[in-house]
């Protein structure tokens, strides 16, 4: 009997042990997915990506030598080219169409046919140069305007028309060819041959204005054409800059005249725009010293300190004879 009550106890034990439950398993934790900053994505993918090398788009008609520009980085290729909408009867073909395309799929995205360079046979050429960072245009200018394509925008920029300070007279047939064109800061500036310089403020892309110099000296002995501009740099400080164009070398250079920009009054009066000597006022000195440039030599002149602070007229009495 006892040894039947001692099996009974152990099956009970074995029975209990059997059905004690597990313990109880941590809790789960769910751990959100990490958030990716969309700015860095971008910027991730631009530094890993490669910029093509070439492309293989053709044109939709017939391109001169070296006339088109091609961005990698923003897949698009501008060109001038000639087709049948442009061939002359008696000149043949006329390069003055204006190109687009995106070069990802070679799809032509914007076309514009230029009007006649002052004779079909004068092509239309694309400056290379025009286009920077800042402002992201390419341009290609004619005798009568200047056409540019807005890279940034994706479209071309309304005709612009050259003016200048002084009343222009033509030559012979090639009077007004632009010889040149290229960027400073914000203003588009062109060469035409016989001509002197133009410039377009591009401040405003969708609405670009002629820039006139605030005076230009006509230099009658070598007849040419020494302009002064005032580039607005804050509210009424100005940098002065004359360009100056190398026939040698096909390009424009700019001269800035300041060590630094200055406040001083752009307007000046209408008789003496013409004088080889300018004079201004810097108006943020304690005695209103005076600036000057010389437009026939373009440079600025360093005034002894006793004739800064004298009237214009005396200044540019010591000017003359000086």
């Amino acid at each position: 009997m006892k040894k039947y009550i001692v099996l009974v106890i152990v099956g009970a034990l074995y029975f209990l042990l059997g059905c004690k439950s597990d313990p109880p398993s941590p809790p789960t934790t769910t751990i959100p997915p990490k958030k990716v900053d969309t700015l860095t994505k971008q910027e991730d993918k631009m530094t890993t990506s490669v910029l093509p090398t070439s492309h293989d788009c053709q044109v939709r008609g017939k391109m001169m030598e070296d006339n088109d520009f091609w961005i990698p980085k923003e897949q698009l290729w501008v060109c001038i080219v000639a087709d049948d909408i442009t061939r002359d009867q008696d000149f043949g073909d006329s390069y003055r169409i204006f190109d687009i395309y995106d070069t990802e799929n070679c799809r032509q995205i914007k076309r514009k046919v230029l009007p006649v360079n002052n004779s079909p046979d004068y092509p239309w050429y694309l400056f290379p140069n025009t286009y920077e960072e800042k402002n992201q245009v390419i341009c290609t200018s004619g005798f009568e305007f200047t056409f540019c394509y807005d890279v940034e925008n994706r479209e071309i920029l309304p005709r612009m028309k050259p003016s200048f300070l002084l009343s222009r007279n033509t030559l012979d047939a090639q009077s007004g060819m632009t010889q040149s064109l290229a960027i400073y800061d914000q203003y588009l500036f062109g060469s035409a041959q016989d001509l002197g310089f133009f410039a377009y403020d591009l401040r405003d892309k969708k609405n670009p204005k002629s820039f006139l110099p605030v005076s230009e000296y006509h230099f009658k002995k070598i007849n040419q054409y020494h302009p002064l501009f005032l580039i607005p740099k804050k509210e009424k400080t100005y940098q002065a800059i004359i360009p100056k164009f190398d026939l040698d070398e096909g390009k424009i250079t700019f001269l800035p005249l300041l060590e630094k920009p200055l406040m001083i009054d752009p307007l000046v009066a209408k008789n003496v725009r013409n004088n080889r000597f300018q004079i201004f006022t810097d108006l943020s000195s304690p005695n209103n010293a005076k600036v000057a440039f010389d437009l026939e030599k373009q440079i600025a002149i360093q005034l002894p300190e006793k004739i800064t602070s004298l009237p214009v007229g005396k200044v540019l009495e010591y000017l003359k004879k000086n």
